[in-house]
């Protein structure tokens, strides 16, 4: 290979390119010797530099430029050919440099102008934001602590301000995570420890390679009550079709101390799953699908598949129950609406038997009707108790026979004398007031003051002269005595009011009134001095609101009372059989279940499960049986699906399934790496408990009630 350039200095001009200059005439290949010098001037002066030997000069022009000249030095020493000057031009090397420092200089200059504007920001941006998170726009400080600031002085702050715990705190203005957002699974460490040890199951197989090495690196697990900042697993900046919510199954086995491959090798067992606690009502699928369906008087109206009673909710992830009209009237309506019952309503107020004998004198109780022969019902001792005297005056008469008092026991006189008068100021007051003055009482015993809703439910429409028509004949003289009562504390002497004489039937049977409200309503049959109310159907408002009212007795300002009207409300056949099908939870809150299940959007579980997904993929002949399959437990005793639901049994976690678990087989089957997928986001949530999308720094409203989570 040839050389590019001769470096002999009798040979070639050779060119230092560490020069920043070169000489003018290097383009015609006519550059001189000397080169210009460092500031760029010309310094030739002559094609050579004669040398002197002895007393001669001779010439010393390189070869290259022609050898030594003809004519030879001049007599002083000079060469004779001189060279005019040229203008030197930068090198290459030069224009390159100087180009370099050029763009230094502008950028640092931009840099400059950045870090000292707030809108600096956007120069350090590592990306486009994703779509879910465009409207940020390139305001960094609505998601990064301290970058409200302009860039030059976040740069210079204490990194703690822009630590990732910091900026999770901004994802919470908009994220709403529960109480402890940033623990585990958004669970406070206590909750977590329990679930660790209920849930938790033996795994077996391989563990990924990627687990293995990870696990000699960093011990798995979490420290506990240490926090999780969000871009753990949450990653921004990638575009924005970017999915924040994709983690990986290394990331979420990262933590765990049992790890495994996949769902089919590995995996816990599952556990009890689906089933988390009794259902909220009470329908015996056993006795139901292999006893009352089959009976000839309900068999044409017995559904005939599971989807003729279940449909999936409107995000197709879990199966509803559908409406009681759908499903259940066509059996039930009658016996709820209590026809052919023997008591089609249920007592609301009514007149006791009164012992007249001893309750005269200083104990008299005015005019009292001598027919009078109703207990004292829970509505009646309830409404009485919202007076603090008339509480006391029940409490002594506890166990006490009203129609034969003890003559020698006049604490108990004076509390029967009370009672009497109570309740005749709690007939003449709602006479006079109607539903106002129900509702003051209701309120005293509630402790609160009802919602429109819940008045509207305990008082049913019930008028002023249903009251009125009721007792009329019963006092006669009612507004005089109950008013010289208050007034002037006098008692009107003891005197019983004979019965009016009842009409007799004529040609045409009269209707009872039992049939004047078949459909629901407030009634007194002739001659009982007591008022009823006959249930309206299912959905009854008045059974309901009192039972709403009363569940949770421990909370009304009487308990025992509260507590005695909601047993009459619930015993297996009371009026309107509404304990029979619902069920009744005492946990953290006491509640009548009155809905089935319903997937409430707020709560977030650890399982989720597309049934609308699957539907396609059930055996024809077998339906949702193909995955849950029913025990075989007995119709009664301590192992059945009825005793969950025994009086007095109110723990929704005590329960027995229709159904066995679903083994985990029946989803590997299918959910395996060669097939479906399988990671752990298909069929996990990781941030578990209850709560709502917010917008920033805005709260939803409350939850609906009786929405009880899974």
């Amino acid at each position: 290979m040839s050389r590019l350039q001769e470096f002999g200095f009798e040979k070639s001009r050779y060119e230092r390119p560490n020069q920043k200059w070169v000489c003018g005439r290097a383009r015609d290949g006519q550059c001189c010797l000397a080169g210009p010098d460092e500031k760029g001037n010309c310094t030739a002066t002559a094609e050579c530099r004669p040398l002197r030997k002895g007393d001669r000069w001779f010439c010393s022009r390189p070869a290259f430029m022609g050898g030594p000249c003809p004519d030879g030095p001049l007599s002083d020493g000079r060469c004779c050919r001189e060279i005019p000057k040229c203008s030197p031009v930068r090198s290459l090397r030069s224009w390159r440099g100087l180009t370099v420092l050029l763009a230094v200089a502008i950028t640092l200059a931009a840099l400059l102008v950045a870090l000292g504007s707030k809108r600096g920001n956007q120069v350090f941006s590592p990306g486009p934001l994703s779509f879910a998170h465009r409207s940020v726009s390139n305001n960094c400080s609505e998601c990064h602590a301290g970058l409200e600031k302009p860039a030059a002085r976040w740069l210079l702050a204490d990194a703690s301000l822009h630590s990732a715990h910091d900026n999770s705190q901004s994802c919470l203005k908009c994220h709403n995570l529960g109480d402890a957002p940033l623990q585990p699974h958004a669970l406070p460490p206590g909750r977590l420890k329990t679930l660790a040890r209920t849930t938790s199951g033996t795994t077996s197989g391989d563990r990924p390679g990627g687990l293995v090495l990870a696990s000699f690196i960093a011990k798995p697990g979490h420290p506990a009550g240490q926090d999780i900042a969000c871009a753990t697993c949450h990653r921004e900046h990638r575009g924005e079709e970017a999915n924040l919510k994709k983690i990986t199954n290394d990331q979420c086995q990262s933590c765990h101390s049992k790890q495994f491959a996949s769902l089919a090798v590995g995996h816990p067992a599952f556990t009890d799953y689906p089933f988390a606690r009794r259902t909220r009502i009470i329908f015996d699928h056993g006795t139901h699908l292999r006893g009352h369906f089959a009976e000839a008087a309900v068999a044409k109206l017995a559904p005939k598949l599971c989807v003729d009673c279940h449909q999936s909710d409107l995000r197709g992830g879990m199966m509803v129950v559908k409406p009681y009209e759908t499903i259940c009237a066509a059996c039930h309506d009658d016996q709820i609406k209590s026809k052919a019952a023997v008591k089609p309503g249920i007592a609301f107020l009514g007149l006791p038997r009164l012992d007249d004998r001893n309750l005269a004198g200083e104990y008299a109780i005015g005019e009292w009707p001598e027919d009078a022969d109703q207990p004292l019902t829970p509505f009646l001792r309830l409404l009485l108790a919202a007076d603090p005297d008339l509480r006391a005056a029940l409490d002594r008469l506890q166990g006490a026979d009203l129609a034969n008092l003890p003559k020698t026991d006049p604490a108990k006189l004076k509390a029967a004398q009370q009672l009497a008068w109570g309740i005749k100021a709690l007939i003449f007051d709602l006479g006079l007031r109607g539903q106002e003055e129900l509702i003051r009482r209701i309120n005293i015993i509630a402790g609160r003051t009802l919602a429109d809703q819940e008045k509207e439910g305990v008082v049913a429409f019930l008028g002023v002269d249903v009251v009125r028509d009721t007792f009329r004949g019963a006092f006669p003289n009612l507004s005089k005595e109950v008013l010289d009562y208050r007034n002037n504390h006098k008692s009107a002497a003891t005197q019983l009011v004979p019965s009016p004489e009842l009409a007799k039937p004529g040609p045409v049977k009269p209707v009872s009134p039992d049939n004047w409200v078949s459909q629901g309503g407030w009634y007194s049959p002739e001659g009982s001095f007591a008022i009823f109310y006959h249930p309206r159907g299912h959905h009854d408002r008045f059974l309901s609101s009192w039972m709403n009212l009363t569940v949770d007795a421990g909370r009304t300002t009487d308990p025992a009372r509260s507590l005695a009207l909601f047993k009459e409300l619930t015993v297996p056949k009371a009026v309107g059989y509404c304990a029979k099908c619902h069920s009744i939870d005492e946990s953290t809150v006491s509640q009548v279940n009155w809905l089935a299940f319903r997937p409430d959007p707020a709560v977030h579980g650890f399982n989720r499960f597309s049934h609308s997904a699957h539907m396609s993929l059930l055996d024809p002949r077998e339906g949702c049986l193909t995955c849950h399959s029913m025990t075989e437990a007995p119709a009664q005793g301590k192992d059945s699906y009825a005793s969950a639901f025994a009086t007095g049994q109110h723990d929704p976690a005590q329960f027995i399934s229709n159904f066995r678990t679903i083994d985990k087989a029946v989803c590997a089957n299918c959910h395996r790496p060669t097939m479906v997928r399988d990671d752990c986001l298909l069929c996990h949530n990781y941030h578990i408990g209850r709560f709502k999308r917010v917008m920033a720094h805005t709260a939803m409203g409350a939850a609906l009630p009786n929405s009880p989570v899974k």
